[in-house]
């Protein structure tokens, strides 16, 4: 059976920024989209990407799924009213 970690990134388009934050174990009974979303409300994260690690090599993790969240993208470059 495969692990799954969730990572969350911080994304500004106006600073050329794509950065990790943090790094969440799934469960394995836990829901994947919905620990996706646990960690991005957690993290104010627009980006969570899903990495599945194969039990035959652990030191090779896949991208499983990238998960986008709207509400947290960065609005930096709006004007403030």
């Amino acid at each position: 059976m495969s692990a799954f970690t969730a990572v969350t990134y911080d994304v500004c388009p106006h600073e050329s920024l794509f950065e990790a934050m943090n790094s969440y174990v799934i469960e394995k009974e836990e829901d994947i989209k919905a620990a996706a979303a646990k960690a991005a409300a957690q993290d104010v994260a627009p980006v969570v990407h899903v990495y599945q690690t194969p039990v035959e090599d652990e030191s090779a993790p896949l991208l499983y799924k990238e998960y986008t969240f709207d509400a947290y993208t960065c609005r930096c470059g709006e004007p403030r009213e």
